[in-house]
């Protein structure tokens, strides 16, 4: 027997066994790692589909003139004076596209569309500026909270839009 043969008995076992602990601890942590990126994906999805509501009612606002006019007169969805805020639902009722067969559908819980807010006006190029007729350019605010209580997911969109219009109805 060789001199100091004793005291390497059993040191492969130990090494092996240190191997196996490190690949379990390098596997456990790659699963965590997987997990947490699912989450964040589908957290991220969930956040994007609910701006996309958001942005979808947005264009079914703008898209119907009778959305400003009723905001302008206080008619419509905003004949209450204290409306400040309406539902998706109210807004589909009320103002849905001519060739829509049915409301669209939708991961958010709750959608509110804030009364457009005209924020300026000017008056139109190419038009005599004594003329009491002379339609104004103006410039409205379009506001879209949409919320998902399920993932937590929030948006709130803001949409520009510029009409012109006869003068008086940038209030």
């Amino acid at each position: 027997m060789k001199p100091g043969a004793r005291t390497e008995k059993g040191m492969t076992m130990f090494i092996a066994l240190v191997m196996l602990i490190v690949i379990t601890v390098f596997v456990v942590s790659m699963v965590r790692l997987s997990n947490i990126n699912a989450m964040v994906v589908g957290n991220m999805q969930a956040q994007k589909a609910v701006e996309a509501e958001a942005q979808q009612v947005v264009e079914v606002a703008v898209n119907n003139y009778l959305f400003f006019k009723d905001a302008i007169e206080g008619t419509g969805s905003w004949s209450i004076p204290s409306t400040a805020r309406i539902s998706d639902a109210t807004l589909w009722a009320n103002y849905k596209p001519l060739t829509a067969t049915g409301a669209p559908a939708k991961s958010a819980d709750v959608i509110d569309i804030s009364r457009p807010q005209c924020l300026h006006f000017e008056p139109a190029t190419g038009y005599s500026a004594l003329s009491g007729v002379a339609p104004q350019d103006t410039f409205w605010d379009l506001a879209v909270a949409a919320s998902d209580s399920r993932s937590g997911a929030s948006a709130e969109i803001h949409q520009g839009v510029q009409m012109r219009l006869p003068a008086g109805n940038c209030k």
